[in-house]
């Protein structure tokens, strides 16, 4: 029955949808969403947007939130759980129409289109109540729409709705997370890159970029009016970020005289975190003793400002080279897996093969994917997929690296880019598949 539907054109793209919508659901069968002290922020902020929780956290979200609780106060967060498992199944079965756009035959496109929807790291985030899944979905909607504005046979028409959705969708993801301000830049360089420079584009990138930043500059009008005390502060998002990369890099000495450092000496830390250093391997596991210390400190202490601009302004170049050291770990690091109450009868033997396939997938086989990726994308002049695809992969790839306080939160972050990182990782096994089948049905053809 599934051979026959395979062959049925039509009918493949429902039976991917309903098929990786099973999967997803079989992974969480009750819908009961995964929590983090993050998670309450988002809620607080859906409870009411005037919270002083705004000054850090963005409304797309908590909207969404907000939506599912007018449906059920005591169930929102499984609705919320269920919207997100679809969104997830929704953007697989798209991927599967541009593999299909690259004359990939129907079953090829299938098997790809399941491995990207049954990846655990996304369905393990598709039911947490963050912000992460929702930034990917959004990113990755930006991404394909921008893809095929660069195509160069589409008419005004089409472009002009393709341009509209870059805005808009980019737009949205920087009120999801403000870590996607700068995400425009790629789209934009991509675009440049892919056509010749003249008033048509000028007017292209000024649409895009009105609409992109129009929903950041609502926000912080309707903040403004809301609650005048609290500002746009780019050092709310970032300093956590330098100041714990600072300490597991042994730059304590640079933020003397802040609260910070006073803590430390005061706590009769500071032995240990002068000891602090980086070092560098494979995966960038984080040190022994360095989770136990950042739990030492308290929330206040750990955002200090003061010790964040003393970091930046005295030992500039120390904490870029700390912040990046670990950025080759965003792509070795492995995934996170459903809970033990995921997938109820699946044998033991079956669960075991599902998680050792993508923990090997994940490592090492990933970074070696993608670097055939750029090199058969480049051969065969898709420069296209290329160009927007490796600009979005190195802005969050790196952004995250140089914003977050150790490597162990990268199988998180890495979810905004993977529903992408993932389709370009796989289609050149797409394209070897195609050309072993095309020998296969030559030589019968033949015999």
């Amino acid at each position: 029955m599934v051979v026959s539907i395979v062959n049925n054109k039509k009918l493949v793209p429902f039976l991917l949808f309903f098929t990786i919508l099973s999967f997803s659901l079989w992974s969480n069968p009750d819908l009961k969403p995964i929590y983090s002290p993050d998670s309450y922020g988002y809620w607080s902020l859906a409870k009411n947007f005037q919270h002083e929780v705004s000054e850090i956290r963005p409304p797309f979200f908590p909207l969404l939130i907000k939506l599912c609780l007018l449906f059920s106060k005591n169930n929102w967060d499984q609705i919320l759980s269920l919207i997100q498992v679809i969104l997830h199944t929704s953007i697989v079965t798209l991927l599967f129409f541009v593999f299909k756009g690259f004359y990939l035959r129907e079953g090829v496109c299938f098997i790809l289109s399941l491995l990207i929807g049954f990846n655990p790291n996304l369905l393990y985030y598709s039911n947490y109540v963050l912000a992460d899944h929702l930034l990917a979905i959004l990113t990755t909607l930006a991404w394909y729409f921008t893809y095929k504005c660069n195509n160069q046979s589409i008419n005004v028409r089409q472009k002009l709705r393709y341009i509209i959705a870059i805005g808009i969708f980019s737009g949205l993801a920087i009120i999801t997370k403000p870590i996607a301000i700068l995400m425009v830049i790629p789209i934009i360089f991509s675009i440049i890159a892919l056509h010749k420079i003249n008033f048509n584009m000028v007017k292209t990138i000024i649409l895009i970029l009105t609409l992109n930043f129009s929903f950041h500059l609502s926000w912080n009008y309707y903040r403004g009016l809301n609650n005048p005390n609290l500002k746009f502060d780019v050092m709310n998002f970032i300093e956590n970020g330098i100041n714990m990369t600072a300490l597991r890099a042994g730059l304590v000495k640079y933020g003397e005289g802040t609260p910070l450092y006073e803590y430390i000496e005061k706590n009769n830390l500071m032995e240990e975190a002068q000891n602090f250093k980086i070092k560098m391997s494979y995966t960038m596991d984080t040190q022994p003793n360095y989770m136990d210390f950042k739990g030492s400190l308290t929330w206040e202490v750990a955002n200090d400002k003061q010790f964040a601009m003393q970091i930046l302004k005295k030992a500039p170049m120390e904490i870029f080279l700390a912040c990046i050291s670990n950025w080759h770990s965003f792509f070795t690091k492995r995934c996170f897996y459903p809970n033990q109450g995921s997938f109820p009868g699946m044998p033991d033997s079956l669960r075991y093969i599902y998680l050792l396939s993508y923990s090997l997938l994940y490592r090492p086989i990933l970074l070696i994917l993608i670097i055939a990726a750029v090199y058969i994308f480049k051969e065969k002049k898709l420069l296209n997929i290329l160009y927007l695809s490796a600009g979005l992969t190195l802005y969050a790839s790196l952004s995250t690296a140089m914003l977050t306080p150790h490597g162990g939160e990268f199988p998180r972050y890495r979810v905004w880019i993977e529903y992408i990182l993932w389709f370009c990782s796989l289609l050149p096994l797409g394209f070897l598949f195609q050309t072993i089948l095309d020998k296969i049905k030559w030589k019968n053809y033949q015999s």
